[in-house]
């Protein structure tokens, strides 16, 4: 195919070539569409803008003779000599409404020689001109001369635009006026709504005066002079309007569009593309075609949009890119056709060549293939042997044999019965060999020079056009039986190795059964330990409780006594209202003592192993009520602040309460060990709150006391078992390493830190239960397998 390709050159230059073929096409037709079209579109311009020319002239002097003929009315010169006079006022006024009426304009009135209107046709119009003042305009400086004038701009008092025409006016005594009559321009331009154009008229300092698309009225074409705009502002013609320009964008003049038509007027007609916006012709530009209207002072412009011309465009570019598309297509067709009749002609010869190619190729596969093939006729006798079946039945291939050599010479063997190859005892296994199926894999053994060899022989039909045949594979398996021999010893290696190993595995599993049982049996010990050690300090609180209990139990013990003595009196009196309030004491007093035995019983009975949701709150007061004897002995003041909200955790109440004893038990014991010569009273406070954690809320409880402190080496081995700074035989050591053991099963912090007060702070955070949490079933608390608390950083106190 390669060689019917065009050359590497002729590709590129045709690559090259085609494009800008198409380009300089498409340019072609594209230019000459746009110069008809604008040509066409400048005929239409200048056949509205010849028609709007005199349309604006015919509708403007239509109204021209009008001041001259009110001027020339004997009543309205009558009222020039008496303007005072209020009747000979309401009668011109009317006159003049009724003139104007008839005449079809805006306005008509009568200006004195002072430039002071006297008379209007609007007098009963809140923006009345009587009294106004136009000495300043130009219509009434021409005419209060004899002369007439011609204005144009807005009203000074309506704000409307307006074309002024006036004339002079001389009473009966000499005395002068000036008579005016204001044509409204909205008339003008409701004429140009339905031309397909845009009209714009202009006075010679491009200040667009009337236009057919409001947004363009009192607009500028270019930005104006300061000297300009002074020079507007003294006149009052525009009043005080801003006159933005429009900022049109200038993109190409076409003089070339002014042609016969307008050979008269070319000096003074100009013709060009204009556009409001930067960006796309097509879409925000017009042609523009203006012309001067010297007569009245302005230039008439007439805009025809560019947009219908797109579409005649595109089509344009559109035929000539499809022309050229289909002139490039026949002749690429005309091309494509020699080429496939050089391509069929090319295809044949290496057909050809590669048949020739490929029998070569088969044949030198066949012969050099592992494999020995033997082809069969229908009475199994060879009719082919490739040189590796030669080789397997004893005949060798010479080793000087090379692929270029001459065509194979016929095998010996070929034209025996295949038959013969094979050990007696296994001829009749090859009768079958031509049956219409195919046949094996066998394995049999062939005979190589007398000696049985182990193969494997496979048989298949062979469609040939020289009659029935078929074809035999025969592979050597002598070294596949000695591999699968060594396999075998290898499995049997591995499965013996295998039942040693799992004798092994079996071995060390019960040796590792044994170990798991001892370390849960340790396990259970160091729990139940553990247990007793909590037992143990909470008996230890109670023993430094003892005093304070003593106490409180004696008073209602001496109190009862006495009840009892005075009850025994009063009953041998009769007095038996004094017994029954006796008795009703001793009641209350036996239901104190029992409270106190409760707290008792309560607090020294072992915890259990479920954690519920509980106030810790609740247990706070349990605490304080328990140790509430030990306060008032010491003199101790507590301060207690808390959040309105619920603090509410998930713990073991038993020992969730020894914590909070140890707690403010070891305040205490630090506020009784205060020197003497301080004077400050001994205070604990205690702050509890909720916070927000990284794993969520958490509520804190803050122990303060004012005692003596921690040393920086205190609050290292603080929470150590059996670490104590109180005397021999006062404290076991074990109260805050129980607490922090406790605190951490339960997933929480105990901390050590100076405390603001003077003395140490433990602050204990535990997680703050969720209403989903409320929800949960209790659980089995899990006590840490660590044998030892962990050490808080800078947060621990002696017990």
């Amino acid at each position: 195919m390669k060689d019917t390709l065009l050359p590497q050159l002729w590709r590129l230059v045709l690559a090259v070539a085609l494009p800008l073929g198409l380009m300089l096409c498409v340019w072609q037709a594209v230019s000459m569409a746009r110069s008809q079209g604008l040509e066409r579109l400048g005929h239409e311009a200048d056949n509205e803008l010849r028609l709007t020319a005199a349309s604006l002239r015919g509708q403007l002097n239509r109204h021209a003779y009008l001041p001259r003929l009110v001027a020339e009315n004997d009543q309205l010169r009558a009222f020039l000599d008496h303007p005072e006079d209020p009747s000979a006022e309401v009668a011109l006024n009317q006159r003049l409404d009724r003139m104007r009426e008839l005449a079809g304009i805006s306005d008509l009135y009568l200006v004195d020689d002072t430039g002071t209107t006297i008379a209007a046709s609007n007098w009963r119009s809140a923006n009345t001109f009587i009294g106004q003042n136009y000495r300043f305009r130009p219509y009434w400086q021409d005419a209060i001369n004899g002369g007439e004038g011609r204005f144009y701009g807005l009203g000074t008092s309506s704000g409307e635009r307006g074309y002024f025409f006036s004339a002079a006016v001389t009473s009966p005594q000499g005395r002068r006026g000036v008579a005016v009559v204001k044509v409204q321009i909205e008339a003008l331009e409701a004429a140009w709504l339905d031309q397909n154009a845009d009209i714009m008229v202009t006075d010679p300092h491009g200040v667009i005066f009337i236009a057919s698309q409001a947004q363009r009225v009192l607009r500028t074409l270019e930005p104006l002079s300061e000297e300009t705009r002074n020079r507007l502002l003294d006149t009052q013609r525009y009043a005080n309007q801003r006159l933005r320009p429009l900022r049109l964008h200038h993109r190409e003049a076409l003089p070339e569009l002014l042609g016969s038509p307008f050979e008269s007027r070319r000096d003074t007609t100009s013709i060009e593309l204009l556009q409001l916006t930067p960006g796309d012709l097509w879409q925000h530009a017009w042609l523009s075609l203006s012309q001067p209207l010297p007569d009245i002072g302005w230039r008439l412009h007439v805009l025809k949009p560019l947009a219908p011309l797109r579409s005649g465009i595109w089509q344009a570019a559109g035929l000539a890119a499809g022309g050229y598309a289909l002139l490039c297509l026949l002749a690429g067709l005309g091309w494509q056709r020699l080429r496939i009749l050089r391509e069929r002609r090319l295809f044949a010869e290496r057909e050809r060549q590669n048949l020739a190619s490929s029998q070569q190729r088969v044949r030198g596969i066949i012969d050099r293939t592992q494999a020995g093939l033997c082809i069969l006729d229908e009475r199994v006798r060879l009719v082919y042997l490739n040189p590796t079946a030669i080789a397997l039945f004893g005949s060798p291939l010479s080793t000087d044999a090379s692929p270029g050599d001459s065509p194979r010479q016929p095998s010996a063997r070929e034209g025996r019965d295949l038959r013969e190859l094979f050990l007696p005892a296994e001829r009749h296994l090859l009768d079958r060999l031509t049956q219409a199926r195919s046949v094996g894999p066998l394995e049999v053994h062939g005979l190589r020079e007398g000696v049985a060899v182990p193969l494997e022989l496979s048989c298949s039909p062979l469609p040939s056009p020289n009659g029935p045949r078929w074809l035999v594979t025969v592979f050597d398996v002598s070294e596949r039986r000695a591999q699968a021999e060594q396999l075998a010893q290898a499995r049997d290696a591995f499965e013996q190795r295998v039942v040693e190993r799992t004798r092994d595995l079996a071995a060390s599993n019960t040796r590792l059964s044994a170990e798991v049982e001892e370390r849960t049996r340790a396990e259970r010990e160091l729990r139940e330990t553990r247990d007793e050690l909590i037992q143990t300090a909470k008996l230890a609180v109670l023993g430094e409780l003892a005093a304070g209990i003593n106490h409180e139990l004696n008073q209602p013990l001496a109190a009862i006594r006495a009840y009892a003595e005075n009850a025994t009196a009063f009953l041998a009196r009769a007095q038996t209202s004094q017994v029954e309030s006796n008795l009703r004491q001793i009641t209350e007093l036996t239901q104190r003592m029992g409270e106190i035995s409760a707290q008792l019983r309560q607090f020294s009975r072992k915890s259990g192993d479920r954690l519920e949701a509980i106030d810790l709150t609740t247990s706070l007061d349990y605490a304080l009520r328990l140790l509430h004897a030990r306060c008032e002995a010491l003199g101790v003041t507590l301060i207690r602040e808390a959040s309105p909200k619920l603090a509410r955790v998930r713990a073991e109440p038993v020992r969730l309460e020894q914590v909070l004893v140890n707690l403010i038990g070891n305040a205490l014991d630090a506020l009784a060990d205060m020197p003497p010569e301080r004077t400050e009273p001994p205070s604990i406070q205690l702050n509890l709150h909720e916070q927000a954690g990284s794993a969520g809320n958490q509520v804190v409880l803050e122990v303060h006391d004012n005692g003596p402190g921690l040393e920086p080496s205190q609050l290292v081995r603080v929470f150590e078992p059996f670490y104590t700074q109180r005397a021999d035989g006062q404290g076991l050591g074990l109260g805050l390493s129980i607490s922090a053991r406790i605190v951490a099963d339960l997933g929480g912090t105990l901390e050590a830190h100076p405390s603001p007060l003077g003395g140490a702070l433990f602050r204990l955070t535990l997680p703050a239960l969720s209403m989903h949490s409320l929800a949960m079933p209790s659980q089995p608390s899990m006590p840490s397998q660590s044998p030892m608390p962990p050490t808080a950083n800078h947060s621990q106190e002696p017990s």
